[in-house]
């Protein structure tokens, strides 16, 4: 199973999703706003998308060996599965998220402004949707992990 410093990876990859994914959908909607930021802001709103759909990806593959790992009852599979098919989920918004942010940048780059426009808008579409999905995976999780503790 993949570890950090023994514990298991999952809790800490998908923090580098919940903290990425959003923090690019804004940068991505701040420059579909504002079109001149592109060039200078673009590719960090890029590498920030990017850095998400890596980390989707492996928070994903981390959470399966973890299921793998423990003994999960009967009556919590459900949430588990759940909570995978939301993660799954978020590795194929973040994706094309991330895609279409550096295609924005490049098309900056190139002084192709009305191309960089439209990928721009779509870029922070995108992010919107990949917003909504982190936030029903990372509940779901949540409410996996901490439901009982405080309900």
């Amino acid at each position: 199973m993949l570890t950090v410093l023994g514990v298991p990876a999952h809790p800490l990859l998908v923090h580098a999703v919940v903290v990425l994914l959003p923090l690019a959908t804004a940068g991505s909607v701040a420059v579909a706003v504002r079109p001149s930021w592109a060039r200078p802001y673009g590719p960090l709103v890029a590498l920030a998308a990017l850095g998400g759909a890596v980390s989707a990806v492996l928070a994903r593959l981390a959470g399966q060996q973890l299921e793998e790992a423990i003994e999960i009852t009967p009556g919590f599979q459900p949430v588990i599965d759940e909570h995978e098919r939301l993660g799954t989920l978020t590795v194929l918004v973040a994706w094309p998220f991330a895609l279409l942010a550096v295609a924005a940048v490049g098309l900056a780059w190139r002084r192709r402004e009305r191309a960089a426009r439209v990928a721009g808008v779509l870029a922070a579409l995108a992010g919107l949707v990949a917003l909504v999905v982190v936030s029903l995976a990372g509940h779901s999780g949540a409410a996996a992990v901490w439901g009982d503790v405080v309900g």
